[in-house]
């Protein structure tokens, strides 16, 4: 019953990590990198502050963040920061008809004003490093905890069904003592 009531939640919460970071108001169903990529990125005030310059995914290849170009000019003097999932959402421009399915553009809207915007971590190879190994280890925590629990539940079944064993034994042996003497 556990089982099968994981299978069923399994598709729908897969689904569900990709629409957390996307707008419930404008969900398409379907999203394009190629599109994503140098979006326009506004903050909470709905100021222009950026565009989209690469998108990072986790090992499960969900969206783990977004490397926003911030404060450039004609693309220079710009500071390159992390969105972490959960902080933006997505949404597709309505301006333009669309006429197929590759007129599609999008904006990024931040959940934090320009001043918040700017305390956000630089990207660069020491956050990199810094999330690469943080990662890595919260994975080698979980993959600890799970032979961990596979341990214990091998032990606990083990022990069941020899405790199951010698009782029906003993049931038996009883049995057989009770017929022996009438």
């Amino acid at each position: 019953m556990r089982t099968q009531l994981i299978r069923k939640l399994g598709v729908p919460l897969l689904a569900g990590t990709m629409a957390l970071s996307f707008s419930a108001t404008a969900t398409e169903g379907l999203y394009s990198v190629d599109a994503l990529l140098d979006a326009d990125v506004y903050d909470a005030d709905g100021k222009e502050i950026g565009e989209v310059e690469d998108i990072l995914l986790s090992d499960d290849m969900s969206i783990h963040s977004l490397i926003i170009e911030t404060g450039s000019l004609l693309g220079l003097g710009g500071r390159e920061v992390v969105a972490e999932r959960g902080t933006f959402t997505v949404r597709v421009e309505q301006e333009k008809d669309r006429e197929s399915f590759d007129d599609i553009d999008y904006e990024v809207h931040m959940e934090a004003t320009q001043d918040a915007v700017k305390e956000l971590p630089e990207y660069n190879e020491g956050w990199w490093n810094k999330t690469k190994d943080s990662l890595s280890q919260a994975w080698e925590n979980t993959k600890d905890t799970s032979e961990s629990a596979w341990e214990s539940t091998k032990e606990a079944t083990s022990s069941a069904w020899h405790n199951v064993r010698e009782g029906a034994k003993n049931m038996g042996d009883k049995a057989k003592e009770a017929t022996d003497n009438n």
